[in-house]
């Protein structure tokens, strides 16, 4: 198990007192996390090393998964498609069903039992229903600023039910939400293994037995096989670049989870775009690129690029910038918080100048260089898990009332 002092040489010791200090108001307090799959997806990273580094400071803290079959999935992602702005969704009066049976089923078999319950987008969503007692918070972390009306409105009323909400920024708050909506980034560890550091030696073996030159410039873009991410688009920025450039190498990185039925859809598309071109690599976990090598990956890249339709904030961003790679990105979601054009990259409209500014970074690699390290500053200061703690412990303070915290 990690323990905050573990991030001393990381953040200091100002902010790892601070961090142990709220945590001794709410130590012993019981808090739940429920989300839809345990692995595959920023939730499930985020919850893998926020939970044990809750519970390293005395906070009782736990993380359930929820059932569901092949059907069941395929409408959450329906769900999570309209919730992004999918206008062509539909969901008929037997899925809804469908949706809220799992649910019941569901919370027969968990343990909600909390002082916080946290439930995280819209999988476990109905389980508002079957609530006991303690704080109940949505955490979503979904682009929600213009969601499919028809589908929001039948899910408005569960969220309402909650004591709070959680977004990753302030306009995806819904104009007709009625309870207490808060705002928090998501962060990544830099101690865990897709973000620790590694010793050129092991970035170097990574590379070479993927079939990658180490010696030749590499792009690339890390995220889930998904149209919101736009893997073909990010292709033809690649083909641009390698029309003037022929050294380049380009790698797509994606990940597969149960809740994503989409996923192998999308990853055959993409594979089918790219074709025999030998130095385009189409990887996955079932590749067995886990956490160390997609590590190894983004440190091996000249420049990271994300070409994102939709975002909820883009934690792939988040860890190319913490590797001192800078990005060239979509201003989708919450990049912008990240890539701060012509600082620690560039923000992009379109593939033809998505090329442009990787070209760019490419011939200059001083200034690719400026821009990496610029991002590892902005990420040690903005979107590091220890910052997150202590956000959630916040929130936790608000929710159990002050003046109980305070009695701890």
């Amino acid at each position: 198990m990690v323990a905050i002092d573990e991030y001393l040489a990381i953040v200091g010791e100002s902010e790892i007192d601070g961090i142990k200090q709220l945590a001794g108001l709410i130590k012993g307090e019981k808090v739940v996390h429920v989300n839809a799959t345990p692995y595959g997806g920023g939730v499930a990273e985020m919850l893998r090393r926020v939970v044990p580094l809750a519970q390293s400071l005395g906070i009782s803290a736990s993380w359930q998964t929820i059932r569901g079959n092949e059907e069941f999935f395929s409408i959450t992602k329906r769900l999570h498609n309209a919730l992004q702005g999918d206008a062509s969704v539909g969901i008929s009066e037997g899925e809804w069903k469908k949706y809220h049976d799992i649910a019941e089923f569901n919370s027969s078999i968990l343990s909600l039992d909390g002082d916080v319950v946290v439930i995280h987008d819209p999988q476990p969503l109905p389980l508002i229903n079957f609530k006991k007692g303690g704080k109940w918070v949505w955490r979503c972390h979904i682009d929600t600023s213009s969601p499919n009306m028809g589908v929001w409105s039948r899910l408005s009323g569960m969220v309402n039910m909650f004591d709070a909400s959680v977004f990753s920024m302030e306009r995806y708050i819904p104009k007709d939400l009625e309870i207490q909506a808060l705002i928090d980034h998501p962060t990544i560890d830099p101690l865990s293994p897709k973000n620790e550091p590694l010793s050129a030696d092991q970035i170097e073996k990574v590379l070479l037995r993927y079939g990658l030159d180490p010696e030749r410039p590499i792009i690339g873009q890390v995220g889930r096989y998904d149209p919101w991410k736009d893997p073909i688009g990010a292709i033809k920025v690649y083909r641009s670049i390698k029309s003037e450039m022929s050294s380049v190498q380009f790698v797509m990185i994606g990940s597969f989870a149960k809740d994503d039925p989409e996923g192998s859809e999308w990853y055959n598309k993409t594979v089918s775009f790219a074709g025999k071109d030998k130095d385009c690599f189409i990887l996955s976990n079932l590749d067995g690129v886990g956490d160390i090598e997609v590590n190894a990956f983004q440190r091996g890249f000249s420049a990271a690029l994300q070409m994102s339709i939709r975002e909820g904030f883009g934690l792939t961003v988040t860890e190319a910038l913490w590797k001192g790679v800078p990005v060239v990105a979509t201003r989708a979601g919450g990049i912008p918080l990240q890539v701060i054009d012509g600082v620690t990259g560039f923000l992009v409209s379109n593939y033809e100048e998505a090329a442009g500014k990787l070209r760019h970074l490419l011939k200059k690699r001083w200034l690719a260089r400026e821009l990496g390290q610029a991002g590892m500053r902005h990420v040690r200061l903005n979107f590091l898990i220890t910052k997150g703690i202590m956000d959630y412990i916040r929130m936790h303070i608000e929710l159990v009332g002050k003046s109980k915290a305070t009695a701890r």
